[in-house]
């Protein structure tokens, strides 16, 4: 079953099988541009779209045939990233500024990747002018709160059944440089974001799949990770980075041939997950 907020923020699909106290989270896969927000760009719907983990909610969608349950934004990241403090503003990008208590410096913000994101990866400003105050509000009440009001609840309700609740945050991830060559970056904030035995168990049904896997280098969890983690009162979050180039054509933007078999691998991942807690 399928259910969608009456503001398209995300899906929300349950188990159809067993559920097991596990929720999978895709906060960068939404393909929805407002029309307006595209007119208003000053780059085009391919270049913004490059900033997606693109196909990520499309990896995972038989997610909930293991028992686990699938949250997926509807929305762009270009236009809402909601894996950023609400507060993680640009205040430069709006007129008029924002009040003070409601921005938060961060180095994220400092790039260009708060959460409206002031440009892509390379740099290139998204915007030609600065946005109306009222516009950062609009999407923090429309998008950005509604997905973490539904991760909430989620969370809390499987906590409240198992007596546990394990996140799984799923992004992508550019090629990194050789020297940092992997396939898969586990992320729990080193050590402080999930139980030890839990993400040990994640490393190693990871790695029956994949050739190589790293833990916190260079991604160590973002927002969601920080919000969320917290092993105390038994609710344990894993960001998990997959290559894009592993499914993704580069230059296309459209699956590449590595794509139906990174599909059967997380279907392998989410099956053994399954296993193991049932």
């Amino acid at each position: 079953m399928k259910i969608s907020s009456p503001l398209t923020s995300f899906t929300v699909d349950y188990p159809r099988n067993t559920a097991i106290p596990v929720i999978v989270s895709s906060p960068h896969s939404g393909r929805f541009y407002p029309s307006d927000f595209l007119s208003s760009a000053s780059l085009s719907l391919f270049e913004l779209q490059r900033i997606e983990d693109r196909f990520m909610d499309q990896l995972l969608e038989d997610a909930p045939d293991f028992g686990a349950t699938l949250l997926s934004a509807n929305f762009s990241r270009a236009w809402c990233d909601v894996n950023r403090d609400w507060r993680e503003v640009d205040g430069e990008m709006f007129n008029p500024v924002p009040p003070e208590d409601e921005v938060i410096s961060s180095a994220k913000v400092q790039a260009g990747f708060g959460v409206i994101p002031r440009c892509i990866s390379q740099g290139r400003p998204i915007y030609r002018h600065p946005l109306e105050l009222s516009e950062l509000r609009k999407r923090i009440s429309t998008v950005w709160l509604p997905y973490h009001e539904a991760l909430d609840a989620l969370l809390e309700e499987t906590s409240q059944r198992f007596g546990y609740a394990i996140l799984l945050d799923l992004h992508s991830m550019p090629k990194l440089p050789y020297a940092r060559s992997c396939d898969v970056v586990l992320g729990d904030l080193h050590g402080k974001s999930c139980d030890q035995n839990i993400i040990d168990k994640i490393e190693n049904i990871i790695k029956n799949k994949y050739h190589s896997v790293r833990r916190n280098i260079p991604y160590s969890g973002g927002y969601i990770t920080q919000h969320y983690g917290r092993p105390e009162r038994k609710i344990h979050t894993v960001q998990i980075e997959i290559c894009r180039s592993l499914y993704l054509n580069s230059a296309t933007l459209q699956p590449g041939g590595g794509f139906m078999e990174t599909k059967q691998n997380m279907r392998h991942f989410l099956a053994a997950i399954s296993h193991w807690l049932l």
